[in-house]
């Protein structure tokens, strides 16, 4: 059973290409690469976004509070068949340390909770889980989703695994998407130079790892998938409006059912 509660924290960093392979190899010597980067080549992950009619969740979001949660649904397949799996999670950050609880659940089972308010029979902790994301969709309705695609490089730590850190490039928002089934990739997020890479451990820094962002100078930052991808479809609104004399149009894609 894949894992179903993490509790650690995390920095993002928006590092370029080059930097990316000039630390691949030092990190290597105390990291090694996650099993899904098969012949350690990144691989794809799809994360589908949900929120309000007014982008509550979102809004809520880029003002950076103490306190901010949301709900995705996320698969390693696109356009995936009824019996594969995914993972819907409810992810919260509470002062710099994230929280994620989620449920594996079939596609068909998924899609039938989102768009008929079906909850799937789970048991254990999972249904506690569950239970937790009913309430969250009672607060926040699904009116809106967007689907955020990207590749990613990840590794583990070799003595600690509790230490990930990860490079994800190709980072894509896809305005058209329903319920991850989608032939467009979307608009670039960030520039295809630019990985950003995101350190998760539950515990402090270990020095070695300190060091090496330091004589690199990567320096961590605030950044957010989702939180830039509506951003930048805001600017794209606005641009759009004083261009046509149109009234600009809140950021945000409705769920395709």
């Amino acid at each position: 059973m894949a894992i179903q509660t993490f509790k650690r924290y995390e920095k993002k960093y928006v590092i370029t290409d080059v930097k990316k392979d000039a630390i691949l190899p030092i990190l290597l010597e105390k990291m090694e690469f996650d099993k899904y980067c098969i012949g350690n080549k990144d691989y794809p992950i799809y994360s589908l976004y949900f929120d309000t009619k007014h982008n509550d969740v979102v809004r809520r979001s880029v003002q950076k509070p103490y306190y901010k949660e949301k709900l995705r649904l996320r698969s390693y397949k696109l356009n995936p068949n009824d019996d594969d799996t995914v993972f819907l999670e409810i992810k919260k950050k509470i002062g710099g340390i994230v929280n994620k609880r989620r449920v594996v659940l079939q596609y068909g089972e998924a899609v039938d909770f989102i768009k008929n308010g079906r909850v799937p029979k789970l048991e254990g902790i999972q249904q506690q889980i569950m239970k937790e994301i009913c309430y969250y969709t009672s607060v926040h309705p699904i009116e809106r989703s967007v689907l955020i695609h990207y590749d990613r490089t990840a590794l583990f730590g070799k003595d600690d695994k509790s230490l990930r850190i990860t490079f994800d490039r190709n980072l894509t928002a896809d305005d058209s998407s329903d319920i991850l089934r989608t032939e467009n990739r979307g608009n670039f997020i960030v520039s295809p130079e630019t990985r950003v890479m995101e350190i998760k451990i539950s515990g402090a820094f270990p020095l070695w790892l300190s060091g090496i962002l330091a004589d690199n100078k990567i320096y961590s930052g605030s950044f957010s998938k989702i939180g830039t991808s509506f951003q930048n479809d805001t600017r794209r609104s606005i641009v759009l409006a004083q261009n046509t004399g149109f009234e600009a149009v809140p950021a945000g894609i409705a769920v395709n059912y």
